[in-house]
């Protein structure tokens, strides 16, 4: 097992759960009631405050929602940059982005943004993106990367599509339009089809597979709008929380016994009682011979924007 920091090298800290979007793919449907709603400001200050003690740290401000939702967004990402935290990873499904958000999170020095995209073609993004409409997003993100070049901004841009059976047939032609024009063009596999979040059911993941531990409770930590803690992004709907950051630090929930509990059962399979972990397919990824589940595209020319593997 690798050693445990003492302290999560990857914090998610999610801004909303609430999204303008219902896609057919989300996790969201399996708990269609759970309440919806904004992480406190203030809590988000002090959370980014304590990991700025805590170097190097990524910080995803995004899990369930959109964040762009956040009326706080762009003063909340320009105080944990102001702290040093990064890198600062935003995904986003584009809508909200207008010219003056664009701008703003170019300008405060966002390190990377994800679109969420899924096609190319407007029938299909209708389809999957339930309340959504593929012209616009288009155009908001077209304009995101014109002023990235012309300000010579060096915050990486991602598109990803998730495999689904409404866009399996156009998934070459989105790698085709999108490989040349940003950094990383990702396509993942759906998940969590069986009513079980983190759950897969793809070729590339072996079904019977000996189980071993995922690394995810060594060194990612999540963070619920509502300070309740979860173990990674496949934990949508954990009850009770491994934490209430409301009233704890990071730090006493990262150290303390519902993390070390779910840190011994992944150490010995046997124990694995744990409702989202026992069900979950992505640990998979730490013992495939590429560490990440789905594909990865990269632009075949040289480009002024580094690549991450």
């Amino acid at each position: 097992m690798p050693d445990l920091p003492e302290f999560p090298r990857r914090l998610t800290l999610e801004l909303t759960n609430a999204c303008n979007y219902r896609c057919s793919m989300c996790p969201s449907r399996l708990n269609a009631g759970e309440p919806r709603g904004m992480m406190d400001p203030a809590l988000f200050r002090r959370l980014a405050d304590e990991a700025a003690e805590h170097p190097p740290l990524a910080l995803v401000p995004f899990f369930r929602g959109e964040s762009l939702l956040h009326p706080e967004l762009i003063p909340l990402l320009t105080h944990a940059k102001s702290r040093g935290l990064g890198p600062i990873q935003l995904v986003t499904n584009g809508r909200l982005l207008d010219g003056r958000i664009g701008q703003a999170l170019l300008d405060l020095g966002l390190d990377f943004i994800s679109f969420s995209l899924d096609t190319v073609r407007p029938e299909e993004y209708a389809t999957i993106r339930q309340g959504g409409e593929l012209a616009p997003v288009m155009a908001n993100v077209e304009r995101f990367l014109d002023r990235r070049a012309a300000g010579g901004y060096p915050t990486e841009v991602q598109v990803s599509a998730t495999r689904t059976r409404d866009n399996a047939a156009s998934i070459g032609e989105f790698v085709e339009f999108w490989r040349e024009r940003v950094d990383r063009t990702r396509i993942y596999y759906e998940h969590s089809t069986d009513g079980h979040p983190g759950s897969l059911d793809c070729p590339e993941v072996p079904r019977e597979m000996p189980r071993r531990p995922c690394l995810k409770p060594y060194g990612d930590m999540v963070v619920y709008f509502d300070g309740g803690v979860a173990a990674c992004n496949h934990d949508w709907f954990r009850r009770p929380p491994l934490g209430d950051l409301t009233r704890q630090t990071i730090a006493r929930v990262w150290g303390g016994p519902a993390y070390g509990e779910l840190r011994r059962q992944h150490e010995d399979p046997e124990r694995m009682r744990d409702s989202t972990c026992a069900h979950c397919d992505h640990w998979k990824m730490y013992y495939l011979a590429q560490p990440f589940i789905g594909e990865l595209h990269t632009p075949s020319r040289e480009r002024s924007h580094a690549q991450s593997a």
